[in-house]
């Protein structure tokens, strides 16, 4: 399918800038540079464990249908079906193995989310009749990108970006700090995740104990 993309968000997309979202969904983590088997598949794999979450801020849940992930460049790299769901205050996380099986059903370039450990940028795509709006963007740094640290908002959806970097701690003093705490794909982003909280995957929770 062709994507006829206006020009105002073709710019924002190739800038990697905030745009206003056009509903409650946003970006809310990502892992660049995996070094543990995140998706847990019982083995690591550097394109594979890269992850990219979700959050539906509300009120009320989205179809997640009308949406695209992708990156600056023009790369789509994971999409839903109509009539999939996300509820109000409830994340999703996207492997980077899910990206690829997704690529290659839809006879898209095949490869994962290709985040590059030198920093790079995540997209999501609103679809909008015979548009795509660009609904949110993050770019991330290269310090963000080191082993096993995420880069995320807290609190989930609307707060600020920090590092989630209790399994790689970050000692510098370049924005964003890291603030101790593992990465939370699925589990709320702020102080010490609680225990079935959202529900992960066995690589997940294996990684946080390494």
């Amino acid at each position: 399918m062709r994507l006829r993309i206006c020009l105002t968000c073709v710019l924002g997309a190739l800038l990697c800038l905030p745009v206003a979202g056009h509903c409650s969904l946003s970006i809310n983590e990502i892992m660049g540079d995996p070094a543990s088997d995140w998706d847990g598949d019982g083995d690591y794999n550097y394109r594979d464990d890269e992850w990219v979450e979700l959050f539906n801020g509300g009120p009320g849940h989205v179809n997640l249908g009308e949406y695209l992930l992708g990156d600056d460049q023009g790369l789509r790299t994971f999409g839903w079906e109509d009539g999939e769901v996300l509820s109000e205050g409830e994340a999703l996380v996207i492997y980077g193995s899910q990206s690829l099986a997704w690529q290659q059903e839809h006879d898209e370039s095949s490869y994962g989310f290709g985040l590059s450990n030198d920093g790079d940028c995540v997209v999501l795509w609103q679809l909008a009749g015979d548009d795509t709006l660009l609904v949110d963007t993050h770019t991330f740094n290269t310090h963000e990108a080191d082993d096993d640290r995420s880069t995320g908002r807290n609190p989930d959806g609307t707060g600020d970006w920090e590092i989630f970097d209790a399994l790689n701690p970050y000692g510098g003093t370049t924005p964003p700090l890291g603030n101790g705490l593992p990465p939370t794909p699925g589990w709320p982003n702020l102080d010490d995740p609680p225990s079935g909280a959202r529900a992960r995957s066995w690589g997940d929770v294996k990684a946080l104990f390494r």
